[in-house]
């Protein structure tokens, strides 16, 4: 019988090599006249038909050949299953392995990575087959191309061999998209015929996708400079109903461009998770590919594609169910072992591997772990081992080993995946080299191997396991080598020896420091939860070989139907003609529809016994005494954490403190003729091994590297985006996500700027000059200076943005208006550029031209040029004073300068009109509601309650609020004192809480500028006054904030940069001892100039009768005070801290939201509804008033005074709708108001009580937490680095040198753990 299973399997394996080189051949053809003038139309002429059309050839030559393979795959991989390859293997142990020197590594360190001599001869025979199909087809093409034929498509010899070039290099690149997804179908039934595995073939999908973007954007861009050349630009935007659609072909191109982008070695590293998400486009790249070249030519590609998205739906069918996790194994070395259920019927090999989904954790992540059980031994479970090296891994870590463990874990996986058959018996010796976690595959294959000795009684290999670790703690790895306790695990046939080296201790480690056990968690099983099993059961080999035949058939069959009945009629009976991308749509949807309901009906077919067998493991569960371990060998924890490794592998394992393994003279030391080489670990240990093996100085290594380096989920979605990017330029501290979005921006408008100047230029000859009485340059510098003012509106439109500081848009995007006014700053500095340059034009024109008096006409209807002057002056004033040097000497000059943006605004719209000024009315619209609802608020004078004065020359304000005004730590609120200054206004952090203290808000104030030296010689003057008027504008700050989400918190300060800190560690304070919240550890590190300054630390902590206890906060403090060397004596700094009460005044109003509590929603409603009114009311001027004028009297409505009108009616509507939501909150405000104002008269001591408050200063409560350095400054690089947990918040206030620094050094890569954010007012 296993003869004739041998006779059929090599039967069918000869088939499928025949159509292999049958389809090689068919490509190695195409390129040629004799297929393109010959065989095709012969082909063609034989198989035409209505119901398939010109597709019909195509899918039969290059589709059903690849996909009649897949399905002999299935059956050769079926019948696979049925013999035993033990016997078979044992036959020819000893022996070399076949192939074995073509195995071998060739290529080592490349680009390519390590290359075998084989995958070496088909790469360079695929080369080959590219270079000869270019070279065929450019030849066969240049050959009928002459300057005759050329100069009758209106083209000179060079363009038409460059249209040429363009079309070929998409073909040839369409050859190697044709081998694209192939690598990529983990469940492929071609891939095991060459033995192969999907994560081994990963490689060959990065090759061919270098390759297909490398052809496709040579492709691109020779069409480009092919239409530029001959003044077709406008081809880039057609898309033709019969032809090729370019739109099509250029959303696929930029869509592939994208993921191409994130392959880059350094950014897949840094920021997988952009990598990961991004590689999505490559939907978006497919269905745009094929609308671009239409579904008769994608055929070509078809089958590669079509065998990927039955393997994908698959999958995803299998992730949507939930599967049982029965237990969990937490190691001391911070590694997990899950163990599943599975159906008994579920068979995999060694080194297969799981992709596992904790919806807890993120629903998104799907992370790829070696299945460490063994089918064979374990036939009801399937386990894998994790390592906590990533976020994903450590939350899961966390979770597990709690001091309160959760009782049940909800889990998807999908796979297994792996190899069809194992090798290891056909060695005489088998080495497994590795390094951490790499161990795990080799698990596997041990296991099997003691299957293999104990149970089918083989001869095995003598097995050599070298592994280093970091630490002595990660020796318990090890522990996972024998199966559980009641399996098979004699180690008598088997020859083991381990050689396990501890990379990092010198010696080995007292009893006492290595006593730490594992720990077994048990979880409860769900009715819901379902083992693990294919899913296509046992026979999914046969099952996949139908899905992808049936579903395939019926994709024919009704693609014939619409062709006959719905396309044909149409092209043929009228005189439309049926566009190609419907047609190709059509056809990419019946082929999903037919590939989800054939593989929806064969799941559900086989979910029954699925669900038979899992009844069984359920019952099974169920029957499990609670009380005391489960009885089987299945669940027998306690046994199975005593059959320790330690223990029954004493006498095979050697353990080497401090040393690395010397694998070059160890390699080299092994005998026998056959020697298994596998290696699992950092790419230097790979490479090491592969290169002792490709060295030729021992022919007796045979080599295999695994490595899923390929698929990391180490690092936090989108966090290393935020990373800073650029630390020192002109752009100031940029994340990647901002330089990403910035080259975008500069991208339009180059795109912008170029396209207008093209087609305007286009229509500029000599003839049209000279009509005009002008000379050619002088028409394009006409044309030139207009387009740049075009341009600078682009700009213009997102201008006012990032200044209204109650913006709704910005929080959508994470953004506050503080950290967003370096953008308002780019911007400006974009919009003066060019509105410079399109001033400057304009008057070298009128220069040149004999037209200067333009400069002072004020058109009536159209352009009017001295509004714009009057516009530009007023800009270039306000962009004068933005010069860093001025900004910072003359503040108060930068400050009132910018007031001319209404000047500025005002005369923009008069210059250009009403009309244009609209694209870029929407930001200036929220902008001015923001600003008038800023000035109701300002309107109105708050009561400030008290006012504390440290001896650092700091000010403490304290301000009464309603309760119902909540912000959060890092807010700001901009301060007026009218009795310093009547119109500035300063922004400070607030210091206080809203929770902890929700009728207060405080505000710390440095006095380092003129305006708080003013404040403080007020408020610490001898005679002090009793009641000091203040206005108030905000609170304003994130919408949301997420220092809860990091395992520690570093906070780096420079002097008064401590400010928004305090409010951080409040908020905490609140989130640790009222929510009982689990929060950050808190490092914070602040450097003074002064110990005076250490009085700063006073405001730490809240005030007095709050809950400001730190036992449930882990803090340390580092405080450094640079310019005093040592400690001063008691006397000299015995100065106190100082308070101030002032009396109430009846007329002030406590803080609240201007728009009450529910304030989103009111300025929702005033932004609605006063567009709506400005639409209505510029609706019957228009109508009843400018429209009479213009038609119905010989005079013109002039575009100057149009424009006023629609202002004036624009800013009427926004007081007026925005005055009425503030008086119709105002009296729930003045309730709470005078709540507030009663118990003031009242004075509590909770409130009020400044002794109580002065007492509690961080000098006690925090002394343990405190570390004070004199004379030094911080050692910040060796801080951060070695600052612990996989995620690290680390906020900085400070000096721009400070910042910088933080920045630089989380932007090295030294620690990937180090999540930036700057907070900066230096502005």
């Amino acid at each position: 019988m296993a003869s004739k299973v041998d006779m059929v399997r090599a039967a069918t394996k000869l088939l499928v090599m025949v159509v292999f080189l049958g389809s090689l051949m068919i490509w190695t053809m195409t390129p040629t006249n004799t297929y393109r003038q010959i065989w095709l139309p012969k082909i063609r002429t034989q198989l035409n038909s209505t119901y398939f059309g010109l597709q019909g050839p195509t899918i039969l030559i290059y589709t059903f050949p690849i996909l009649f393979m897949a399905v002999l795959g299935c059956i050769y991989l079926h019948l696979g299953k049925k013999e035993n390859d033990y016997k078979a293997l044992e036959s020819i142990n000893g022996g070399k392995q076949r192939l074995a020197l073509w195995k071998k590594p060739m290529v080592v360190k490349g680009p390519l990575g390590i290359v075998s001599s084989i995958e070496l001869g088909f790469f360079t025979m695929f080369i080959a087959l590219l270079v000869w199909s270019l070279s065929t087809y450019i030849h066969n093409s240049f050959a009928t191309i002459t300057p005759k034929s050329a100069a009758e498509d209106g083209e000179q010899v060079w363009e038409a061999k460059l249209d040429s070039i363009a079309l070929r290099l998409g073909l040839v690149g369409n050859i190697c998209l044709v081998f694209l997804f192939f690598p990529v179908a983990r469940g492929s039934s071609l891939l095991p015929l060459f033995g192969l595995t999907s994560e081994a073939s990963i490689k060959y999908h990065i090759w061919l996708g270098h390759l297909v973007m490398a052809f496709f954007t040579a492709h691109g861009i020779c069409y480009i400079v092919y239409w530029v050349a001959t003044n077709n630009i406008s081809e880039m935007v057609e898309w033709s109903k019969t032809g090729i659609s370019n739109v099509a072909g250029e959303v696929s191109l930029l869509a592939g461009l994208a993921m191409w982008a994130t392959t880059i070695p350094r950014i897949r590293r840094k920021f997988f998770e952009l990598f990961f998400y991004t590689h999505y486009l490559y939907i978006i790249f497919m269905f745009f590919f094929v609308l671009h070249v239409g579904i008769s030519y994608a055929c070509t590609m078809l089958p590669g594609f079509y065998l990927f998205l039955v393997d994908r739906y698959l999958r995803f069918l299998q992730s949507r169910q939930c599967v049982h996790l029965v237990s969990a194994r937490v190691l001391p070395c911070e590694t997990i072992e899950l163990n599943f259920s599975k159906t008994p019927g579920l068979k995999y090999n060694p080194t297969s591997i799981l992709f596992v989904n904790v919806p807890s954790i993120s629903n998104m992540q799907w992370h790829p772990f070696t299945i460490t059980s063994n089918s064979n031994l374990e036939p009801e479970k399937l386990s894998v081992m994790i390592k906590t090296e990533g976020s994903w891994s450590k939350k899961l870590h966390q979770m597990l080993s709690s001091s309160n463990p959760i009782d049940r874990l909800q889990v998807s996986v999908e796979g297994p995946y792996g190899p069809a058959s194992t090798h290891f018996l056909r060695y005489d010796t088998l080495v497994m080299v590795s390094g951490g976690s790499g161990i795990t595959p080799f698990i596997s294959v041990i296991r099997e191997l003691i299957y293999a000795s104990t149970i089918e009684k083989c001869k095995t290999p003598q097995i050599i396991l070298i592994c280093s670790f970091k630490k002595s703690s990660d020796l318990t790895m090890l522990d996972l080598l024998l199966p559980i306790a009641g399996s098979p695990n004699e180690l008598s046939n088997l020859k083991i020896q381990i050689e396990a080296y501890v990379t990092r201790e010198k010696q080995q480690p007292a009893k006492e420091q290595n006593s730490k056990l594992g720990r077994a968690l048990w979880f409860k099983p769900n009715p819901t939860d379902s083992p693990i099993s294919s899913i296509l059961g046992p026979n999914s080999w046969i099952w996949l070989a139908v899905v992808i035949s049936a579903s395939f058939i019926i994709f024919l069959i009704l693609i014939g139907i619409i062709g006959r009945y719905y396309i044909y009629p149409i092209d043929h009976n009228t005189n439309k003609v049926f566009s190609n991308s419907l047609k190709s749509f059509l056809h990419m949807l019946v082929m999903c529809v037919c590939i989800a309901a054939t593989a929806s009906v064969a799941v559900i077919w086989n979910k029954k016994r699925n669900a038979q067998e899992a009844n069984q493991i359920q019952n099974l569960e169920v029957s499990t005494p609670t009380g005391s371990p489960l009885p089987s060998s299945f669940y027998n924890a306690d046994r199975e954490l005593e059959s320790l490794p330690y223990q029954s592998l004493v006498q095979s394992t050697n353990v080497h403190y401090g040393e690395r393994p010397d694998l070059k003279r160890m390699l080299f030391d092994l005998k026998g003729s056959g020697v298994g080489v596998l290696v699992c670990g950092p790419k230097k240990m790979r490479h090491e091994v592969a290169t002792i093996c490709s060295s030729g100085l021992a022919d007796n290594l045979h080599f295999e590297s695994i490595s899923f380096s390929c698929i990391n989920g180490r690092k936090q979605r989108l966090a290393l985006l935020k990373k800073p990017m650029l630390v020192k330029g002109p752009l100031g501290i940029v994340s990647c996500i901002e330089l990403g979005f910035f080259t975008m921006f500069i991208a339009l408008l180059v795109w912008s700027l170029y396209a207008y100047l093209h087609n305007s230029f286009a229509t500029i000859t000599p003839k049209s000059a000279a009509e005009d009485g002008e000379q050619v340059w002088e028409a394009m510098l006409d044309s030139t200076a207009f387009w740049l003012g075009v341009v600078g509106n682009i700009c213009q439109v997102f201008l006012f943005f990032p200044v209204a500081r109650g913006s709704s848009l910005l929080p959508l995007f994470g953004l506050t208006s503080e950290a967003s006014i370096k953008y308002h700053i780019w911007l400006g500095h974009l919009v003066m550029v060019f509105f410079t340059a399109h001033g400057i034009g304009y008057i070298v024109y009128w220069v040149a031209t004999n037209n200067i008096t333009q400069m002072v006409e004020w058109s009536k209807t159209g352009i009017s040029n001295v509004a714009g002057e009057v516009s530009l002056l007023a800009g270039l004033a306000l962009w004068a004073t933005t010069i860093p040097r001025i900004r910072r000497k003359f503040f108060e000059l930068f400050f009132y300068t910018h007031y001319l943006y209404i000047i500025f605004m005002f005369f923009f719209v008069l210059h250009v009109g009403i009309s244009y000024a609209c694209t870029m009315l929407p930001g200036f619209y929220l902008f001015l509601v923001d600003r008038y609802l800023r000035f109701l608020q300002s309107r109105k004078c708050v009561p400030l309650v008290s006012a504390r004065i440290l001896p650092c020359e700091t000010i403490e304000l304290n301000f009464s609020k309603t309760p119902g005004l909540k912000y959060n730590p890092t807010s700001i609120l901009y301060v007026n004192v009218p009795s310093i200054s009547k119109l500035q206004w300063h922004p400070f952090t607030i210091t206080s809480n809203s929770n902890l203290e929700p009728e207060k808000l405080s505000v710390m104030i440095k006095t380092e500028g003129s305006w708080s030296k003013k404040l403080n010689q007020m408020l610490s003057s001898s005679n002090p006054i009793d009641r000091l008027q203040v206005s108030v504008e905000g609170p304003y700050g994130p919408a949301s904030t997420h220092f809860l989400r990091h395992d520690a918190l570093a906070m780096v300060s420079g002097g008064s940069g401590i400010t928004p800190f305090i409010s951080v560690i409040r908020e905490l304070i609140y989130a640790s001892t009222i929510v009982k919240c689990k929060t950050p550890q808190i490092i914070l590190i602040c450097a003074f100039k002064n110990s005076s300054d250490l009085t700063m630390l006073d405001l730490l902590l809240p005030i007095a009768g709050s809950p400001n206890e730190l036992s449930n906060l882990k803090i340390q403090i580092e405080a450094y005070v640079t310019r005093e060397k040592q400690q001063p004596t008691t006397e000299q700094n015995s100065k106190l801290v100082r308070a101030l009460w002032f009396k109430p005044n009846p007329t002030d109003s406590p803080i609240s939201s201007i728009l009450g509590t529910n304030s989103w929603l009111w300025l929702a409603v005033v932004i609605s509804s006063s567009f709506i009114i400005f639409l209505i009311l510029i609706g019957i001027i228009t109508r009843y008033y400018i429209y009479p004028i213009d038609h119905n009297t010989n005079r013109v409505f002039s575009n100057s005074l149009k424009s006023f009108l629609h202002m004036l009616v624009m800013c009427v509507c926004i007081a007026a709708t925005a005055s009425l939501a503030v008086i119709w909150n105002k009296k729930q405000n003045a309730q709470e108001a005078n709540q507030i104002q009663n118990l003031e008269v009242s004075t509590p001591t909770g409130f009020y009580n400044a002794d109580r408050e002065l007492e509690s200063l961080p000098y006690q409560s925090l002394v343990q937490s405190t570390n004070v350095h004199y004379g030094e400054r911080p050692d910040l690089k060796r801080m951060l680095v070695d600052l612990k947990g996989s995620s690290v918040g680390l906020m900085v206030c400070g000096p721009k040198k400070m910042r910088h620094e933080v920045a630089t050094v989380c932007s090295s890569g030294l620690a990937d753990n180090l999540h930036f954010e700057s907070i900066s007012f230096s502005w």
